[in-house]
């Protein structure tokens, strides 16, 4: 994972995890009423919603996330 990818958890924020230049994932995070709801899209293009009462929340999942795929070698940048 590059040292440049802010993994600040926000409204609308967006990530892509790609290895060897294939898209592995898609990461999006939105306000969905009071939860915080961040989908993950895979490359077979199955969507996956987690929500999440706080912020906070959400953040440490992204971050976990993010950390796994970075150990598969997956590299993931804002978008």
């Amino acid at each position: 994972m590059s040292g440049s990818v802010s993994l600040a958890v926000v409204p609308d924020a967006s990530w892509c995890v790609t290895r060897d230049g294939a898209v592995v994932a898609q990461v999006a995070v939105r306000q969905a009423d009071d939860d915080i709801v961040v989908c993950a899209t895979t490359a077979a293009e199955t969507e996956r919603p987690y929500r999440f009462e706080t912020m906070q929340a959400a953040n440490e999942f992204v971050a976990d996330l993010m950390t796994s795929f970075s150990y598969l070698g997956c590299d993931v940048a804002h978008g």
